[in-house]
């Protein structure tokens, strides 16, 4: 039987609030209070499992950012993202699948056999 499918929210508030962490099988659930926490002021990320203690970026989402007092006053412009740091968590990915060991698979990706004997699969 395989592990359900676990999605993780990881909240950082301003300075003086620890880090909140909330974890459950539910992803809709755990969108929901990403997004509670983030209209509380806090920066949550939600992240997915992928085995063995690894979790994957999923989302951001960030506090909502302070109105203008003057609307005829045009709002700052950011300057770019560099594409480097749009890649890090592609990155990241890629690395932490290179650290695993390899395993054979068949076309389909799936393990032919969990134990070999003698040259012969033990299914």
């Amino acid at each position: 039987m395989s592990r359900p499918r676990m999605f993780r929210v990881i909240a950082v508030w301003p300075a003086p609030a620890p880090e909140s962490q909330y974890e459950k099988t539910d992803r809709a659930r755990v969108v929901a209070l990403a997004r509670k926490w983030a209209q509380a002021g806090a920066t949550a990320t939600v992240e997915q499992s992928i085995g063995s203690w690894q979790w994957r970026h999923v989302r951001t989402y960030r506090p909502p950012t302070a109105t203008l007092q003057d609307e005829s006053e045009p709002a700052p412009v950011a300057p770019p993202e560099p594409a480097e740091a749009v890649l890090d968590d592609e990155r990241d990915m890629y690395e932490r699948l290179m650290r695993q060991a390899p395993t054979s698979r068949d076309s389909r990706g799936r393990r032919p056999c969990r134990h070999v004997v003698n040259r012969r699969g033990i299914r």
